[in-house]
C-alpha cells in the first residue's frame, strides 16, 4: 500500500493442531525413535535428514551452528536432530506460534489487504501474491517461478512478463531478499550512502508496529485502530 495510512486491523488464529491433545496415537517423543514416524508428515526426519543437502540450505541450515558449516554439517545435523529440540514430536514442544492465521488491513483512502498465513500447504514457505485493482489483477506465485501474471479486465487479455533471475541471490533466504538487504548495508557503509538503503529503519519499525498490533488484535477479538493509538505510531 505505499506509504498510505493503516486505519484498522483485525486478526483471528491460533494454534490448532499442533497440540498435545492431537498427537497421532502411539506416537513418541522423538522422531528418530517413533513408531508412527513413517506415516507422520511433520517427521523431523522427513524435514530434515531425508533431504539434507551435503551444504546447509534451509531449513537444514538454522538446526546446526553455522561454526559447523561445512566440514562437520551432516555429523552435526543428525545429531540436533537426534538430541536436540528440532527432533522432539511436534505435538510435545512448547511453541505457541499459530499454525494458522490471517490478518486484515483497511487504509486511510478505503483500500484493504489481508495476509494468510498456513502451516498446511503443498510448498512450504513459499509465498503468493495477488494485487486487484479496478483495471486489472497482478498475480505472482512463488511456487511457480519468477513470473508475473497480468490480467486486463477490458481487454480480457492475460500477460505473462517472466522476471530475469539474478544469479548473486540464487539461495539466499527470502527468496534472495536477504542477498539484497546485506548488498544495500553494505553499499551504503562502502559508499557512506543511505541513499542506497531502499527501506531504512523507519518503515521496518512501522512495519512491526503493525504486526504488533495485528497480534493484539487477535488477543483481543477486537479492532485495533493504529492510527489512534500512540503505541503504533512511529
Amino acid at each position: 500500500m505505499g506509504n498510505k495510512e493503516c486505519v484498522k486491523i483485525s486478526s483471528f488464529g491460533s494454534l490448532h493442531h499442533f497440540r498435545k491433545e492431537k498427537k497421532p496415537v502411539g506416537a513418541g517423543t522423538r522422531c528418530l525413535q517413533c513408531q508412527v514416524e513413517a506415516g507422520c508428515p511433520y517427521s523431523a526426519k522427513k524435514i530434515y535428514l531425508d533431504p539434507a543437502p551435503d551444504r546447509p540450505r534451509w531449513p537444514m541450515s538454522v538446526v546446526c551452528d553455522i561454526e559447523d558449516a561445512p566440514e562437520g554439517y551432516l555429523h552435526k545435523l543428525k545429531e540436533a536432530v537426534e538430541n536436540g529440540p528440532y527432533g522432539k514430536c511436534v505435538y510435545e514442544t512448547d511453541n505457541d506460534v499459530c499454525d494458522n492465521q490471517v490478518v486484515n488491513f483497511e487504509f486511510i483512502d478505503g483500500a484493504t489487504a489481508s495476509l494468510t498465513m498456513v502451516a498446511f500447504s503443498e510448498h512450504s514457505c513459499k509465498r503468493k501474491t495477488e494485487v486487484y485493482g479496478t483495471m486489472g489483477q497482478l498475480v505472482w506465485d512463488e511456487s511457480k517461478g519468477l513470473k508475473v501474471t497480468h490480467f486486463d479486465f477490458a481487454t480480457k487479455t492475460l500477460k505473462v512478463h517472466h522476471c530475469e533471475e539474478n544469479e548473486e541471490a540464487t539461495g539466499w533466504g527470502h527468496g534472495g531478499a536477504d542477498f539484497f538487504m546485506m548488498k544495500a548495508f553494505v553499499e551504503a557503509v562502502a559508499h557512506d550512502d543511505s541513499h542506497c538503503i531502499v527501506t531504512g529503519p523507519k518503515v521496518s519499525l512501522e512495519t512491526h508496529l503493525l504486526a504488533f498490533a495485528a497480534e493484539e488484535a487477535r488477543l483481543t477479538g477486537s479492532v485495533v485502530k493504529p492510527n489512534e493509538d500512540p503505541r503504533w505510531k512511529v
